[in-house]
């Protein structure tokens, strides 16, 4: 084991940083900007069961985690929590019961959109809520969406349902459909200062961080489509969950920021700050070193993607943060074996 994976968060426990922060500074964007600063909890990939045990997702952790990053956001006075999906490990009643009690004592407004895990498959013998349902209960009674909250305009597709053209019940990959594509060109070409969030990523994980051994399995089908619609209005921030791994990229001017699962290595969730500087992320871990290094173990020793996982985390990519930084400018520093010279660094 890795003796910096895992304690690569727990030297920067919550509400202590050196930015005055709850974690460590995951990036600082140039863009979104707002006028009004506004204040994001980002959760994703809970996978909440109340049944399951083990595996590198941790699942019998996965009620407390949850819980400590609801405990944690009540400390942060944000505006808005947006879920970004695998509310549940696989849609269960019972594991959607738990995530109610738990999202009850979540402060201020929240909205959801659902991940591959938590809409109806054809292998399952139960009911997992509709579209409809999901949306009723947590996306303010629509899906596709758009809320204004503070200075920004929370705008959240479904990439996990499908639609009556394009069936995703027997597959965990995602697609966002036509008509949701068309309404998202509708939306954008009126937002001011749009944060898109979905739970499949729109840019393939190599883009990210590097090949995940199962990689093709997590795609979303129409990332293309999605990507062109996004790059034509200049959307400045697309938030997604899916891969269990904090990573960003940027294509066409388009800044995709993955959020790292609440329920697996590294059990964290990140904090968006917009305000006229532009956009600061912050990492939160949930866990403590010995959390950390079990749901580590977990991962190493687990199936190929929680492999990966750890093996991110062997080369260091948490051990640098930010991952990047747009707002920092180059230092100014006189040569010291060329009088009067100046370098860039």
């Amino acid at each position: 084991m890795s003796p910096d994976a895992p304690s690569a968060l727990g030297t920067s426990p919550v509400g202590r940083s050196a930015e005055r922060g709850p974690g460590p500074v995951l990036a600082r964007l140039g863009r979104p900007v707002s006028e009004t600063p506004t204040r994001l909890a980002v959760v994703a990939d809970p996978h909440v069961t109340p049944t399951g045990s083990g595996t590198w997702k941790a699942y019998h952790r996965s009620e407390t985690r949850l819980r400590t990053a609801v405990s944690t956001i009540a400390d942060l006075d944000v505006d808005a929590t947006v879920l970004l999906g695998d509310l549940t490990r696989d849609g269960r009643p019972e594991e959607y019961n738990v995530v109610d009690e738990l999202l009850r004592d979540l402060p201020g407004p929240r909205v959801a959109v659902p991940g591959n895990h938590d809409v109806p498959k054809r292998w399952d013998d139960y009911d997992a809520p509709t579209p409809a349902e999901f949306a009723a209960r947590y996306a303010g009674g629509s899906l596709p969406f758009v809320r204004r909250v503070g200075g920004v305009d929370i705008v959240g597709l479904d990439s996990a349902s499908g639609g009556p053209d394009l069936a995703l019940t027997d597959t965990h990959e995602g697609a966002v459909p036509g008509s949701q594509l068309r309404w998202l060109d509708a939306v954008l070409a009126d937002a001011t200062t749009p944060v898109v969030v979905l739970h499949h990523n729109v840019f393939h994980p190599r883009r990210h961080t590097g090949q995940f051994p199962d990689a093709d399995f997590y795609q979303l089908r129409n990332a293309d489509e999605l990507a062109a619609v996004l790059a034509r209005h200049d959307a400045p921030l697309v938030l997604s969950g899916h891969i269990h791994w904090p990573a960003t990229a940027v294509r066409a001017g388009v800044r995709e920021l993955i959020a790292p699962a609440t329920c697996s290595f590294p059990q964290s969730f990140i904090l968006v700050d917009v305000d006229r500087r532009g956009t600061t992320v912050r990492l939160v871990p949930l866990a403590g070193p010995k959390g950390m290094a079990e749901a580590y173990t977990l991962a190493a020793s687990g199936a190929a993607h929680g492999q990966g996982i750890a093996a991110h985390a062997d080369r260091g990519q948490l051990s640098a943060l930010p991952l990047v930084d747009e707002r920092t400018p180059p230092r100014r520093v006189v040569g010291s074996d060329v009088p009067g010279a100046v370098r860039w660094r």
